[in-house]
């Protein structure tokens, strides 16, 4: 079972992976690497994001982006 703390910290290692600050990152690769359903990772980014670490569009959350918050908080 996977928490909020696992797909935070996984959004935040792949948006290390870029040159570019806060990159957007597509749900279906951190579901990809997380070897989940994309359908078990929407509660969870909705939850970061009530938790105002990561930003995305409703409905579709297509890929989300770290927010400034997100960027500087250790979990």
């Amino acid at each position: 079972m996977i928490t909020v703390n696992d797909v935070y910290r996984k959004i935040k290692e792949m948006s290390c992976r870029t040159p570019n600050p806060r990159p957007a990152i597509q749900v279906a690769g951190i579901a990809s690497e997380m070897e989940q359903g994309r359908e078990q990772l929407l509660p969870l980014l909705t939850e970061l994001k009530d938790m105002r670490l990561i930003k995305f569009e409703e409905p579709a959350a297509i890929s989300v982006k770290l927010t400034l918050l997100g960027f500087t908080v250790s979990r």
